[in-house]
């Protein structure tokens, strides 16, 4: 006859629902994260736990708490350990089973689903209640933009089915129209929608206004918003932040991409969305600046060029792309910096074969945490002393003004006379503000010209100061000239 195993029951990795606690032979007390359980055992993970137990050990007091409810109470003896590494620390998962009283699995699974079923309902009856104090003409627009993008989404998906089944010479022609026709129907139908949000949302005051409207927003409409390939890491931030170099890369490619046609529909929405066209501008307006400094240089001392959080640096590949075999007045040395390895490795794929032949362009790329280049006290760092152009296009929209100072401050010490320190950053005009706030959660830090200039404060007072902008006038740029 074969011996039947009782069943186990894993618990999910970060649910600190279910631990165990008891006491060392110190008589120390331990609280430790369970990992499975079953009628007979249970495992669980500690620091250093084969430094405290051994196999055969009995723990004489061990207790079971789901979810803050104590569920089981014996001795228990250790069967089994296992260590691993964790982030330098040895994390140990140690096996038990109980003697005498076996444990109430039933009474484990009862309290979870009744506190399940609670706090289910907890939270339907605190939305409801949150949804009596949005603001009326807020919910009139959600539900009419879901039923709009609920609508488009439902036709296309059938269209697309449809078209599967035509000749396979027609499917491409009939897919492309089909995209077409749906992205100039639905592009203003929102850019209207996002202006008449923006217009509400304008009247809140308190902080609380905006969260729960947020949260209703997001609720309602974020499941089709995510379609789009941009929406969608823009909100889940796989890089743990918003901004990163494959949404910078998404922007300027700015595509029909996705898995669908309304999926490819709304990415190229996003992506045509005035913050968007900035990004491209931006691009444009530094691309600029380094072949108006470059083609203004006659002499035989090198240009140093630094671009700080610098991302895919597809300006400085403009750059070297529009060269072709021409050469340059001087010698170009090149640092971008980020503190993103794969950043930069998606900047050398393009850059590394263009300049390959060249002996005139010498490009660095270096992986730095811009925090530590602020509160770095060394100002005579020679990786970035002496520089003639000093460029960060989109580090400033996430710094706090203090750090941006600081930063500013210590750029400005590497810069030689008459260089040049760029900084951009999202003035308060950005239509595509709301979208960016309430849908995707990408949060900037947008300023003025004032409060550009403001954050040049303390530079000596011969120094020269000005703010551009690009043609769409959302992206500010501080100019700050090194005289000599």
């Amino acid at each position: 006859m074969r011996l039947r195993r009782d069943l186990r029951y894993t618990v999910e990795p970060g649910d600190n629902t279910k631990v165990v606690r008891f006491h060392d032979f110190q008589d120390q007390e331990h609280t430790c994260q369970v990992t499975d359980y079953s009628r007979t055992g249970v495992a669980f993970v500690m620091e250093d736990g084969s430094l405290i137990f051994k196999i055969g050990d009995v723990i004489s007091e061990l207790r079971f708490y789901s979810l803050d409810n104590e569920v089981h109470k014996g001795s228990a003896t250790i069967v089994h350990i296992q260590d691993d590494e964790k982030w330098d620390n040895v994390i140990s998962r140690v096996g038990c089973t109980f003697i005498g009283e076996l444990m109430d699995v039933y009474s484990i699974i009862k309290v979870d689903k009744l506190s399940k079923l609670q706090n289910e309902f907890l939270d339907f009856i605190q939305s409801m209640a949150i949804e009596e104090s949005l603001d009326p003409e807020f919910i009139n627009l959600t539900s009419h933009l879901h039923y709009i993008l609920g609508g488009f989404k439902e036709r296309l998906d059938q269209e697309e089915k449809d078209i599967q089944e035509e000749d396979d010479g027609l499917k491409p022609a009939l897919l492309e129209t089909l995209r077409d026709l749906a992205f100039e129907s639905l592009y203003e139908e929102l850019n209207r929608y996002y202006d008449h949000f923006t217009k509400i949302v304008g009247r809140f005051t308190d902080p609380k206004q905006h969260f729960i409207h947020k949260e209703f927003f997001q609720k309602k409409l974020n499941g089709l918003f995510i379609k789009s390939n941009l929406f969608q890491r823009a909100y889940t931030k796989p890089l743990g932040y918003a901004g990163d170099f494959e949404m910078m890369n998404l922007i300027y490619r700015n595509q029909f991409e996705g898995d669908s046609i309304f999926s490819r529909v709304m990415n190229k929405i996003d992506c045509e969305g005035s913050g968007a066209r900035a990004v491209r501008n931006r691009r444009s307006f530094l691309y600029e600046k380094i072949g108006s400094l470059v083609m203004s240089s006659h002499n035989n001392t090198a240009i140093k060029i630094v671009s700080v959080a610098c991302g895919p640096i597809w300006e400085f590949y403009d750059f070297v792309s529009s060269l072709g075999e021409k050469d340059l007045p001087t010698k170009i040395q090149f640092l971008g910096i980020d503190q993103d390895k794969d950043a930069l490795q998606n900047a050398r794929t393009r850059i590394d074969p263009l300049i390959a032949k060249r002996d005139d362009i010498d490009v660095h790329y270096v992986e730095e945490n811009i925090k530590r280049l602020i509160v770095d006290k060394d100002e005579a760092n020679s990786l970035y002393t002496e520089s003639d152009l000093i460029y960060s296009a989109g580090l400033f929209d996430y710094l706090s003004e203090r750090a941006s100072n600081r930063l500013i401050h210590k750029l400005y010490t590497f810069l030689n006379p008459g260089g040049t320190l760029i900084v951009g950053n999202f003035g308060p005009y950005n239509p595509q503000r709301f979208i960016m706030d309430y849908g995707s959660e990408w949060f900037l830090l947008y300023r003025s010209e004032e409060d550009l200039k403001a954050l040049a404060s303390g530079l000596p007072e011969d120094v020269s100061i000005a703010v551009e902008r690009e043609p769409e006038g959302i992206n500010l740029f501080l100019i700050i000239k090194k005289n000599y």
